[in-house]
């Protein structure tokens, strides 16, 4: 090397935690860097590949001819985020051929290898006929008329499903609702990432109507390569989070989140159908995959955090304020009805777990601690938001279970996401290691979403997280989330009971907000 040269350094914010926790650089490779191949560990980027949709196709099928085929990790530049898992993405082909699941079939059909069928590839892909028959048509002011033209006709289709009718499954009221519906196109037309985030969600959004027919893993596959393509470019602009990006990375950040909510459910779907019926106790190889999809919906509701932390001031005074500020929320955030306060109770008595553990550390104690101080504060801020006559305005009001009866109003969907937001990097790494009392307080939130009525991205999570919690904590567990099972509706006991509502072919049940 000539004299008075250096090599240089290239630094990166991106590395897995493994690398971050050991202190050495992290060469990025996906699924798993080549230190943690050396070293034999658990790398993370494995942690949130989130689909058997992305799934290894054997050398006889047709792959995925796109960009998204290449490994993609997101990781947070801000300092409080920066050594959580929770936002390194990472959505990519995981499951070879040797580990793919099998799904249960009726009798009449043929048995079905999980994952992407041998009909995709992505430049030729066919969407449903009713968007292939879409005449095109003048307006006086097409807000997509930029991020349109970029799209190939079937494309084309998918962004009309979001227009129409996804957008207003993201937000209920207005203001919200009008940013969804006319600032996010003007950001799109910007940001390419923000695009593929949309159809991402467009995808999901059109599989489920298709229930569970052959065409929802149309769509499925659509919806994998379409947020593969996003975070391409998504992950590079984190590096860098300012007054131009903030915005359009918000919002695709809370796009990613929804998919997560949806894929995760998805996949516990999926993992619960491969095991024989009437097992009641699945192998904990099964468990382990169940539980990790539990932690990328952790993870997903703490992703929006590597946008807001550094961008805060650039969002609040933009149109996307209306969803991102929440100055409005009562400050105190106590029970509001009787019933509430009776929960609360419920919930109090979990510190009765580690109370008395005087052996264990100050640390695990104050984390557990905390991590049930702000359950209650979520209980306690969503009952005085699903209060019928308060002073607090409707932004993105879902219908959400008051009681065992009553479903009602919850004024704004945020409050359910205000726990996962609270906790601590170290609450999160005792899930990680499925800490018994942290198992019981997750249970516990579960409830939240679990009484959410149909909004299509958080149908069925509330009940998969606590199967899948459970399963990880044990039989022998079992009745400390006693309460969380009964409210929710769970049966432990038939969890892998085959339901004839989700047999391949039927239509399934469509929800409300899209009929």
């Amino acid at each position: 090397m000539p004299a008075g040269t250096r090599r240089t350094h290239n630094k990166t914010r991106l590395g897995c935690a493994q690398c971050k926790r050991r202190r050495i650089k992290c060469d990025c490779t996906h699924p798993i860097c080549d230190n943690c191949k050396k070293k034999g560990h658990e790398c993370s980027f494995l942690l949130l590949a989130p689909s058997s949709r992305l799934s290894i196709t054997s050398p006889t099928e047709p792959s995925i001819t796109s960009p998204s085929a290449s490994p993609i990790s997101a990781t947070s530049t801000s300092d409080e985020i920066i050594h959580s898992p929770s936002n390194e993405v990472a959505l990519i082909p995981r499951r070879s051929s040797g580990s793919q699941i099998t799904r249960r079939q009726p009798a009449s059909s043929p048995s079905r290898v999980l994952g992407p069928k041998p009909f995709i590839t992505l430049p030729e892909f066919e969407l449903p006929q009713a968007f292939n028959s879409i005449s095109p048509y003048l307006r006086c002011n097409d807000v997509w008329k930029d991020a349109r033209e970029t799209l190939s006709p079937a494309l084309q289709g998918l962004l009309y499903h979001y227009e129409y009718t996804t957008s207003l499954t993201l937000a209920a009221d207005d203001p919200a609702k009008s940013a969804w519906q006319s600032f996010i196109p003007e950001l799109a037309s910007r940001h390419r990432f923000l695009i593929h985030h949309i159809l991402a969600v467009a995808s999901l959004h059109l599989g489920r109507l298709h229930g569970y027919g052959p065409e929802r893993w149309t769509m499925m596959n659509v919806a994998a390569a379409q947020m593969n393509k996003g975070l391409a470019r998504f992950r590079p602009e984190l590096e860098n989070v300012n007054a131009e990006n903030a915005a359009a990375l918000f919002a695709s950040s809370t796009l990613t989140a929804v998919y997560f909510f949806r894929t995760s459910t998805l996949d516990i779907d999926e993992l619960r159908a491969s095991v024989p019926t009437g097992t009641i106790v699945p192998s904990s190889d099964i468990v382990d995959k169940m539980f990790n999809c539990v932690l990328r919906v952790v993870f997903g509701l703490r992703g929006p955090l590597a946008v807001l932390i550094p961008g805060w001031s650039h969002i609040l005074g933009g149109r996307l304020q209306h969803i991102a500020n929440r100055d409005w929320w009562p400050p105190d955030r106590l029970p509001a009805t009787e019933r509430a306060v009776e929960e609360d109770k419920r919930l109090a008595e979990i510190e009765n777990l580690w109370k008395d553990q005087h052996h264990r550390p100050a640390s695990d104690i104050e984390c557990l601690s905390s991590a049930l101080l702000f359950l209650r504060e979520s209980f306690g801020l969503v009952s005085q938001l699903t209060l019928a006559q308060s002073e607090y305005p409707s932004t993105t009001a879902i219908c959400y279970s008051v009681d065992d009866v009553t479903v009602g109003n919850l004024k704004d969907r945020g409050a359910i996401f205000f726990w996962a937001t609270r906790i601590s990097r170290d609450f999160i790494t005792l899930l990680e290691e499925k800490n018994r009392e942290a198992l019981v307080i997750l249970a516990h939130y579960a409830i939240l979403p679990g009484r959410v009525r149909n909004a299509w991205w958080l149908e069925g999570l509330g009940a998969n997280m606590i199967t899948a919690v459970a399963m990880a904590l044990g039989r022998e567990n079992w009745h400390l989330i006693e309460w969380p099972v009964q409210v929710v509706g769970v049966d432990l006991e038939n969890a892998f009971t085959a339901r004839p509502d989700r047999i391949e072919g039927q239509p399934g049940e469509v929800p409300m907000e899209i009929i």
